[in-house]
């Protein structure tokens, strides 16, 4: 029964990570908010939550940046030449020591590579050098990983009802700033950095919805850099998912490698840039949500079924919070 309560969860999450990212490539719907959706639907629990959707959108954007970059192992930027045998030193070594340690490892320096990759395509006038990037980085992972630590002290009963209206709110708010197109324009960077509490809280990343609501007037340097500061925070937000709480997510995995596997056959939605929000994109989503208040999912911790096959260590650490 146990092994057949396995492939069940396995195969509930590999068409989660599928049928999510076909759904939003011909739709524009966002991808984060379907995932989390489906994932209430299915029984998680709040923290198993978030950690899945911390695990699958790091992966998930590495994925989307390597569809026009492709990574070559014999042209690396910054781990050229001998350099590369570090990194690849402390994943083999990290494999019999803390396992979680290895993938992180090697997460780091694939995402350090693609993004000096992107880097060299964005003009030079648009282009934002490190120390600037640094504050919004760590901004954006403060707010991340303390929106996180607030998710272990919500009643998991209601978790799906706070996750659906921040997401209703989300849509209320795309489709009001796509009204005209200078809303908001002369605080826009801090609109981008506040988008990190419903990330850490819900795991809904809305980095292509802000791309497509570029404004006006006094466009911000932030707007020519997402990349650059959301995917380092969203590797901060993976990492201290395990470092507070041991999470070490295979089905998060799960629903990567089937959700890279459409986008890979079926491409990437491309938003327009041109700051009027796409309603069709918006309506798919909303009906998402509706969907999760009308079926009002309670908790069963189905993805502990797959986790417990992928252990975090050797060692039994659990997370620092779970230590108290």
């Amino acid at each position: 029964m146990d092994a057949l309560n396995f492939v069940d969860a396995i195969v509930a999450f590999l068409n989660i990570g599928l049928f999510s990212s076909l759904i939003s490539r011909f739709t524009g719907a966002n991808t984060a908010i379907l995932v989390f959706c489906s994932l209430l639907y299915l029984g998680c629990e709040p923290l198993e939550t978030i950690g899945i959707m911390l695990t699958y959108l790091v992966f998930l954007r590495l994925t989307i940046y390597t569809q026009n970059q492709k990574l070559n192992f014999k042209k690396l930027k910054v781990f050229r030449g001998f350099r590369v045998f570090f990194p690849i030193l402390l994943i083999v070594i990290s494999l019999f020591l803390y396992p979680f340690a290895a993938l992180a490892i090697f997460l780091f320096l694939f995402m350090t590579e693609i993004l000096a990759k992107m880097k060299e395509e964005v003009p030079d006038d648009r282009q934002m050098t490190t120390s600037q990037l640094i504050p919004y980085i760590a901004i954006g992972s403060v707010l991340i990983t303390v929106s996180m630590i607030c998710v272990k002290f919500i009643p998991a009963a209601y978790y799906y009802i706070f996750g659906g209206a921040a997401g209703l709110l989300l849509c209320f708010f795309f489709w009001w700033l796509g009204q005209d197109r200078d809303r908001l324009s002369s605080i826009w960077d801090k609109v981008i950095i506040l988008s990190f509490i419903p990330l850490g809280l819900f795991g809904f990343d809305i980095a292509d919805w802000l791309d497509d609501m570029r404004r006006n007037i006094n466009p911000t340097p932030i707007a020519y850099n997402l990349p650059f500061i959301f995917l380092p925070v969203l590797y901060v937000g993976f990492l201290m998912a395990n470092i507070l709480f041991g999470i070490f997510s295979l089905s998060g995995m799960v629903i990567v490698f089937f959700g890279a596997l459409g986008l890979r056959l079926f491409g990437y939605y491309e938003v327009s840039r041109k700051g009027k929000a796409n309603l069709l994109s918006i309506g798919i989503t909303v009906l998402a949500l509706f969907l999760l208040f009308l079926t009002a999912p309670e908790p069963t911790g189905v993805s502990k079924l797959v986790d417990a096959f992928l252990p975090t260590n050797y060692y039994h650490f659990q997370g620092i919070l779970n230590m108290f």
